[in-house]
């Protein structure tokens, strides 16, 4: 069906065998190589000296100019430097991640791809960071629309998921998106999400994928119900002898959770609002900064160092409003930005401010350390480079930079320190500046994102069952494994378990293998049971196309199984002796007010999605959007959201990149089939939509046909609508859909 299906493989007996394996399959990489965001130490450091303390755009110091910005930060892996960024105008407006040679700057390859089913606008793509595994040299690309990819060095697309459409990733407007990292065999990322089932209710998920296949291992939440998304990027260490990842969290929180199961060892509630920077860890203490009203005083920000064992906090500086930005640590000094871009030299055993420097307007890039010299980006179109210790810091030099239209070319990059190098981005530009030759290469050493020693395991107290989460068909086998762990979160190996199922069609073997059966979209479980411990794996069945539900089985009150969902935004009920969905108008928040429903994963481009729908007025006022999902593309019956009602399609709304609409005057409390068909014909998408009212004969026309340059692949067929009129006394604006079908186009 979609790569989903293709993520059933099984190594169960070598998952977590042994734990040195880690370090021993790492290969050589330089060190000079920039892998994490916050370089290898994930401190914010580089021990590269002879860096240049002055450059200039007219080609002091300067290696390359490349034309391609970015607006997170350049990875270096064996001789390249990786980027995810935007690209394109009009409706070849996307997102793409890019591979450069190191030496020359020039284009070695990139990949692109739409956005989509996301509020993020197109100067905000490319907000995550990349993640570079040494041990493969692989890459990973978390995009704002929620697409995963994993590439070889090559720009080959190993393995690649949808979290939106998957698992009900929450994008926010804002264009927060969350990094992954790399933590042994693993590739951790999380999101806010609201999926099927149990994982319905919004939280901040942490998912564990097997790195080389992107197979779930685990899934868990972290913190309270979120107001907002972040995009606090984890840090890892062994402490104690166990994995631990420290990160700010979406509610507001610091939190410590183990890297094998993500499960919460300790939470430190700081704000109410998501953390968008980074924590530090350093020497078993962890300092996170934030730039939001603080729980306990009226004092807006606060850097606080807390015990990296228990989280409890050893000092704090209120008034420090570091909102984006994270600080780097060298010879027992923070270097925190604020975001009036005021760098500020903080004793990282006391708190202690020994001094702060003005060196710009405003911080959304972090601060780099190295060779005695802090180099750091300034929104308006500046990177500066400081010359700073325990007694002061200085200017040393100051780059300005300006679009051909005049307005600045903004910086919100991170630099990049590798091989004698700075790698310095743009939102349009990317300079490479140096004293060195072209060809030096700084010494070779391993890098290791996992254990670097051996982990003891204890006694097995905790359960997990892989994969954790599966999409598969009728007559299609998974084989599921019971996993143990100890009380410090570390891998003891398989498991012998006995096995059972609830909620699902299918056999199920002594061995935990899983044939599935039925017909229908089915959602259930798959439990392991050893002694006095459980745990079980998440399983959807979906049959191949065609498919169709009238509702009628379903049970009154409930989601439909499997569907990307939620029963407090829409759910089964009875209407005029007939059962529909109704999506539910009672909570006034956007997220409630809209609904994006999916009905199943991915699956390629070349089918048609029907349903019949009715959109329910309030006093005759008001009216809601209503309309279907197809591929990436809306079709939507807009209502007062607008000022006339119109008939649209659309990809990617925000701005949108493509989109073509007519008036379409249609009416509360009436029926209406509507029909969303696309193809791929000669490398364009062709939508086509088709709306009549339900008690009138299908027209042989389609209503509104649209052409896409930059066609979308593959995509989820879902059901959308969004409720007005909604008020904590009285609910707004309801949709009714029924009858909903999917139908392959060659049939």
């Amino acid at each position: 069906m979609t790569s989903t299906t293709s993520h059933i493989r099984h190594r169960h007996m070598k998952r977590w065998f042994p734990i040195l394996l880690v370090l021993a399959l790492s290969v050589g990489a330089p060190a000079g190589d920039w892998l994490h965001w916050r370089g290898a130490e994930q401190q914010g450091t580089a021990s590269e000296e002879g860096l240049p303390a002055s450059w200039s755009q007219d080609g002091e110091n300067l290696l390359w100019k490349a034309p391609v910005g970015c607006r997170s930060t350049p990875l270096v892996l064996n001789d390249r430097v990786y980027m995810i960024s935007r690209i394109g105008e009009g409706q070849s407006q996307q997102e793409r991640v890019v591979a450069l040679d190191l030496d020359t700057g020039r284009l070695v390859w990139e990949h692109r791809f739409n956005a989509f089913l996301t509020d993020v606008v197109y100067h905000r793509l490319g907000w995550a960071n990349l993640a570079a595994d040494p041990g493969t040299g692989n890459i990973y690309a978390h995009g704002v629309q929620g697409l995963m990819f994993c590439f070889d060095k090559d720009g080959k697309i190993l393995w690649q998921r949808s979290l939106t459409e998957e698992f009900g990733r929450i994008s926010g407007y804002g264009g927060r998106t969350y990094s992954p990292i790399i933590e042994g065999d693993q590739v951790i990322i999380s999101s806010l999400t609201s999926g099927w089932g149990a994982q319905a209710r919004g939280a901040h998920r942490f998912f564990g994928m097997d790195k080389h296949t992107g197979e779930i291992l685990w899934i868990n939440a972290a913190g309270e119900t979120p107001l907002d998304t972040g995009y606090s990027v984890p840090v890892t260490t062994t402490l104690d002898g166990a994995r631990i990842m420290f990160t700010g969290l979406a509610d507001g929180s610091i939190a410590a959770l183990r890297t094998y199961t993500g499960e919460t060892i300790w939470r430190v509630p700081l704000s109410r609002r998501g953390m968008m920077s980074s924590v530090l860890y350093d020497s078993e203490r962890v300092y996170a900064v934030h730039g939001d009203a603080n729980l306990d005083t009226n004092v807006m920000g606060r850097l606080v160092c807390l015990d990296a064992r228990t989280g409890r906090e050893l000092w704090r500086v209120d008034g420090l409003t570091g909102q984006y930005t994270t600080p780097a640590l060298h010879d027992g000094l923070l270097y925190v930005a604020d975001s009036a871009a005021n760098l500020h030299a903080v004793d990282a055993k006391s708190g202690e401010v020994l001094w702060t420097f003005n060196y710009g307007n405003e911080a959304k890039g972090s601060p780099i350390y190295a060779d005695g010299k802090i180099y750091v980006g300034d929104v308006p179109g500046g990177w500066r480079i400081l010359k700073a210790s325990r007694e002061g810091c200085e200017l040393l030099n100051a780059q300005q930079f300006v679009e051909t239209s005049g307005a600045p070319d903004e910086v919100y990059a991170t630099a990049a320190v590798a091989h004698g190098r700075v790698i310095l981005s743009t939102l349009n530009e990317t300079y490479c500046i140096s004293t060195k030759p072209r060809d030096y290469r700084s010494a070779i050493v391993k890098t290791v994102f996992g254990p670097s020693e051996t982990l003891t395991p204890g006694a097995t107290v905790r359960l997990q069952v892989e994969p954790a989460e599966v999409v598969v068909a009728p007559g299609q086998r998974v084989r599921f494994t019971a996993q143990g762990f100890d009380a410090k979160g570390i891998p003891t190996g398989a498991v012998e378990a006995s096995y059972s199922s609830a909620e699902l069609d299918g056999t199920l073997d002594v061995d935990g293998t899983f044939v599935a059966g039925g017909t229908r979209i089915q959602a259930g479980q798959i439990k392991a049971t050893a002694s006095t411990l459980s745990a079980t794996a998440r399983v959807r069945v979906v049959p191949p196309l065609p498919y169709h539900e009238d509702f009628e089985a379903l049970e009154i009150g409930q989601a439909p199984p499997g569907w990307i969902t939620s029963p407090v935004k829409s759910k089964i009920d009875q209407y005029e002796g007939q059962k529909v969905l109704r999506k539910l108008a009672e909570r006034p928040s956007p997220p409630f007010a809209r609904l994006r429903c999916y009905i199943m994963p991915p699956i390629p481009t070349g089918y048609t999605v029907r349903s019949d729908m009715l959109g329910v007025p309030k006093r005759n006022r008001f009216l809601p959007d209503m309309g279907l999902i197809n591929s990436r593309y809306l079709l939507i019956l807009t209502g007062t959201s607008e000022r006339n009602r119109l008939l649209r399609l659309v990809s990617w709304s925000p701005v949108p990149r493509i989109i073509r609409e007519i008036p379409y005057p249609w009416e509360g409390d009436k029926w209406y089939a509507t029909k969303l068909s696309v193809d791929l014909e000669d490398d364009r998408g062709l939508v086509r939509a088709k709306v009549w009212p339900r008690d009138e004969p299908e027209p042989d026309e389609w209503t509104l046909t649209m052409e896409d340059p930059c066609p979308n692949p593959a995509g989820s067929p879902g059901l959308y609508a969004y409720s007005v009129a909604i008020t904590s006394k009285s609910k707004g604006t309801e949709v009714l859909f029924d009858n909903v079908a999917i139908t392959p186009n060659n049939n």
